[in-house]
């Protein structure tokens, strides 16, 4: 896979910065033009589909992203299947989650270029009555990882899990860092291989990690699995040797938004540590700026 280096520190003094650059690529790509000052336009429509998608919708988050876009929201409103959701012509832009990403992007009218390289769609645009598929969380994911490498190139990066996330941070691995080793290890060896392919990284079975890294561990590992998400997904044993890969002074990124168990295993190694709140806002800052942009 070859892929053209793309920064989003360059330039950048701070986390406002990197974020601002991070939606500018994502509303390019998507071909969407931001509106013009002093625009006025009415209460949005936003629609949600996904485990989470009720409680997404009335996220903090998102709320803050909204606001710094001078977007009032007029209704959210969640589904429960692509076809209910594709169907509804009353919403503007809906929220992709978990497990439908993949699903979703089978069903768009168009697909950004994020979109089709990953096969991921985590936003959905209506553009003149066409559905537009974004994939704005590798452009936050690689803002994510930036910062948190504070803008060095790492030697390698290990992608933990094969789950939808797993291809929004490989592209954005390929993106900040093409010349860097890009490894990903999970126990489902199907998807793994698949996705290898698609980033033309290496596949590495969990049990043979250490043996892998062990005398050079990952410059930065990406924990893109829901182990941490919640407490009760800490009852279960880590499927990878985290602790023998954690190494002082390399990076940690975990997609969750909580403090896990991970991440506190990360600091207590010294690690470069970030949780998935950053990414978070970046991504809610591209959908509301798409959202802005396809209604003005």
């Amino acid at each position: 896979m070859t892929t053209s280096q793309v920064s989003l520190l360059s330039g950048a003094s701070g986390g406002a910065q990197t974020t601002r650059r991070a939606v500018n690529r994502c509303q390019e790509e998507s071909g969407l033009r931001a509106p013009e000052e002093g625009s006025v336009r009415p209460p949005a429509v936003i629609a949600g589909i996904g485990t989470t998608a009720a409680h997404a919708l009335k996220g903090r988050l998102l709320l803050d992203a909204l606001a710094r876009e001078h977007v009032e929201l007029g209704q959210a409103i969640p589904f429960g299947d692509p076809e209910t959701l594709i169907d509804n012509t009353g919403w503007e832009v809906a929220l992709v989650l978990s497990p439908w990403k993949k699903a979703v992007a089978e069903r768009m009218d168009s697909l950004t270029a994020s979109a089709t390289e990953t096969g991921v769609v985590d936003t959905i645009v209506r553009d003149r009555g066409r559905s537009v598929g974004v994939n704005t969380n590798c452009w936050a994911a690689q803002a994510a990882m930036e910062t948190v490498m504070g803008g060095r190139s790492p030697e390698s990066v290990l992608i933990l899990g094969s789950g939808g996330s797993s291809n929004s941070v490989a592209l954005a691995a390929r993106r900040a860092w093409p010349h860097a080793r890009l490894a990903g290890s999970a126990r489902n060896s199907a998807a793994l291989a698949e996705w290898a392919f698609r980033f033309a990284a290496d596949s590495v079975a969990p049990a043979d990690l250490l043996g892998e890294f062990g005398s050079a561990p990952p410059s930065l590992i990406i924990n893109t699995t829901t182990w941490g998400e919640t407490d009760a997904s800490e009852a279960g044993e880590f499927a990878f040797p985290f602790e023998g890969l954690a190494a002082p002074g390399n990076g940690f990124f975990d997609l969750n938004n909580r403090t896990s168990s991970l991440q506190a295993t990360a600091l207590q190694a010294g690690m470069n540590v970030m949780s998935g709140t950053f990414m978070q806002r970046v991504t809610n800052a591209c959908r509301a700026a798409l959202l802005k942009a396809a209604t003005a």
